[in-house]
């Protein structure tokens, strides 16, 4: 079976080009695994304008052999159709398709799914299980073909090229392709490892498995070593729950909040004395996120409800003005207005995600939920007002408690329509390690614990500077302050607190909460 190698080069080549696997970098890797796949008659790399004279420039002091395909932008229609030209041009009967920033594409497994896509017969083949980045997609020629046609016949093909562009193309016919798969001898899925370097987060893990010195030649001896490294499971943040506004109204019968900051600072959120973050504390703030993590999703919803701060548009404009940050809102709705959504849209269309807590379907059962703050209609209207400005961004979300259980359904169905917007977030109830009664109506926990997704991916800052080791603690644990300390430093003093985990070791309120396998992005 003849075969071409197709290496994507559209992802960003910021850390590609980078020698830091001993003389060599990622495309390096990538071009020396492409000399190795049986019987090909090439390789072809599928360029940004932004990467192709280094990549070419690469290709020749490495001695590859390449052809440089160049556009301005790559959408899934584009690049099928090139991969279906260039199999028809080249007389290959299937195309070998991988990114060319993984520096740890294996040839074992490589060979074993070009064996199963021949042996099967199959128009498209791949691997469940392994890390993303180190096993390529085999597609069939007359399958790209038919691929590229649809894609033109799905909203799919219109959009940039993502690393899971062909399989999410294929998702939506998948019962029209015979698809054959090679299963890992472990599932390591649930570690969500990424080996690629368009990132400062991938490529610090993909570092930090190669100066480990394993076996990197061997696909399970790597996965092994990796998930065993708080350097690969820990790189930078991902996550920054900030809390910019104290002030919080009605009484949310699953929030510990109120009575948690009573507690710590002796008055009440919405009082006078409570302590609001500033613009000026938070611009330096949202300067050192994009220095330390380059992209991340900022939360401006720790506690508090957002919309209460005078400065909020300022808040949104200060993280989007980062082109790697974008913004989390998480809010009850009762203060999103027509302005707002203009003035908000204006600086940060596509760059923002709205979160409105509902948790109920009914009138009677949100006032139970949430107290006397306003009604579940006010709350639906500002969905729906969201919804005009922000398609696709808007979520509706529902907290699973005992109380509301028995409305699960209904909310979801009424939601997940197409008619009302077809997004919806279920979430799970939260006792904050015990400091909440346990109201939960299932125990969603896996069987095996898995080192805590919270403490390697997300930092929370309270309104006064302080970072707690996690948001599940509240007001306490305090292990830094933002306003006084580089985020980079506070960030490592987590590193210990990962790796005790990861040994079984952990808080005694980190052994009550039931957090640990959920995951925000």
């Amino acid at each position: 079976m003849k075969t071409v190698v197709i290496l994507f080069a559209g992802f960003s080549g910021q850390y590609a080009f980078e020698t830091s696997f001993g003389n060599f970098s990622a495309y390096d890797s990538a071009l020396s695994w492409a000399c190795t796949v049986p019987e090909s008659v090439g390789t072809v790399v599928c360029a940004a304008k932004e990467n192709a004279a280094r990549c070419e420039a690469e290709a020749r002091k490495n001695n590859a052999s390449i052809t440089l395909i160049e556009k301005d932008a790559w959408t899934v229609s584009t690049l099928l159709e090139t991969i279906a030209h260039v199999c028809a041009e080249r007389g290959a009967d299937a195309a070998v398709y991988a990114a060319f920033d993984c520096p740890f594409l294996n040839k074992a497994v490589t060979d074993e799914l070009i064996a199963a896509h021949k042996t099967y017969v199959a128009e498209y083949t791949f691997a469940d299980g392994y890390p993303y980045g180190m096993t390529p997609e085999i597609i069939n020629k007359d399958a790209a073909i038919i691929l590229a046609s649809l894609s033109q016949q799905k909203k799919i093909g219109s959009e940039i090229v993502k690393r899971d562009s062909i399989m999410s193309l294929l998702k939506t016919d998948i019962n029209s392709f015979e698809i054959e798969t090679v299963l890992a001898p472990k599932d390591w899925r649930l570690y969500r490892l990424s080996f690629e370097c368009s990132t400062k987060a991938g490529f610090y893990s993909c570092r930090a498995v190669y100066d480990s010195h394993c076996n990197t030649d061997n696909a399970e001896a790597l996965c092994e070593t990796a998930v065993r490294l708080a350097a690969v499971l820990k790189t930078v943040p991902a996550f920054y729950n900030v809390h910019i506004e104290p002030a919080e109204e009605g009484s949310v019968v699953y929030s510990p909040y109120k009575a948690a900051y009573e507690k710590k600072y002796g008055t009440a959120p919405s009082s006078q004395n409570a302590v609001r973050m500033t613009l000026e504390q938070f611009a330096p703030l949202v300067q050192q996120m994009a220095a330390l993590s380059e992209n991340a999703v900022v939360s401006l919803s720790a506690w508090g409800e957002p919309l209460l701060h005078p400065q909020f548009v300022d808040f949104v404009k200060a993280v989007v003005s980062e082109s790697g940050l974008s913004v989390l809102v998480e809010t009850n709705g009762l203060h999103v207005t027509e302005s707002l959504c203009k003035e908000i849209k204006a600086i940060a269309d596509g760059k923002i995600i709205w979160i409105v807590t509902l948790d109920a379907a009914t009138e009677a059962l949100y006032k139970k939920m949430h107290g006397e703050a306003g009604t579940l209609s006010q709350a639906v209207a500002a969905v729906t007002l969201l919804q005009t400005h922000f398609p696709e961004n808007v979520y509706p979300q529902l907290v699973r408690t005992n109380e509301n259980e028995c409305e699960l359904e209904s909310f979801y169905r009424y939601w997940k329509d197409a008619a009302h917007g077809g997004n919806v977030i279920i979430q799970k109830y939260d006792s904050f390690c015990g400091a909440l009664p346990d109201w939960k109506p299932a125990d969603l926990s896996p069987l095996e614990r898995n080192p805590c997704w919270h403490m390697r991916r997300d930092m929370t800052i309270l309104a006064n500077g302080d970072v707690p080791l996690c948001r599940e603690f509240l007001f306490d644990n305090i292990i830094g302050n933002a306003f006084v300390e580089r985020l980079e430093s506070i960030w490592e003093r987590i590193t210990p607190y990962v790796e005790r985990d990861m040994n079984g070791e952990r808080e005694e309120a980190c052994r009550k909460c039931d957090e640990y396998y959920t995951f925000n992005f």
